[in-house]
């Protein structure tokens, strides 16, 4: 298998983790690191109705893996050049 894939699964799992963890601290309104709340950024209507129904984990892990799977493209697109440029 290719390294560059490799890698890009690797960003692409870290990106998901780190992701998730920052919108569903943003939608709660909630530090993840320390558990305090604070305004961590906005929130949509969309997201306000889906932490007052209690489905937001599931609204935050589908922004955080769209999120990571365009920051994974990215990565395998420059890897991929330089790759090929250098």
């Amino acid at each position: 298998m290719d390294i560059i894939l490799i890698i890009t699964v690797g960003i692409f799992l870290f990106n998901l983790l780190f992701l998730y963890r920052g919108a569903v601290g943003r939608i709660e309104r909630r530090n993840q690191a320390t558990g305090e709340y604070q305004d961590l950024g906005p929130v949509s209507e969309k997201e306000e109705i889906a932490f007052l129904e209690g489905t937001h984990k599931s609204l935050a892990f589908f922004q955080a893996l769209i999120g990571a799977f365009i920051w994974s493209l990215i990565a395998y697109g420059i890897m991929h050049l330089v790759k090929y440029v250098f």
